[in-house]
């Protein structure tokens, strides 16, 4: 397998600083238990330097766009933030 030369793989922007926190933190939280052992995975990810987790503010994540319902304001800020236009023929 090559040899990875400097800086992690993956970059990840999460809104979410609990998850953060649960990633960074090798200890198990008891208001944790009921997810997955199998999502647990992104820590081993993390510790290696493969992933990276950043804070994004709710306000500027892009992602918001593909995951939840927004108001016409809001979705008209993002899609312009992502480069999204209206083709009207």
């Amino acid at each position: 397998m090559p040899q990875r030369t400097s800086g992690p793989e993956l970059k990840i922007m999460e809104d979410n600083q609990s998850c953060i926190k649960m990633t960074n933190n090798p200890v198990n939280h008891g208001r944790a238990k009921h997810i997955d052992i199998k999502y647990h995975h992104i820590r081993d990810e993390v510790k290696r330097g493969d992933v990276t987790l950043n804070y994004c503010e709710t306000t500027i994540m892009l992602a918001d766009i593909m995951t939840k319902g927004l108001p016409g304001p809001r979705h008209k800020d993002l899609t312009a933030a992502l480069g999204i236009h209206a083709c009207l023929h």
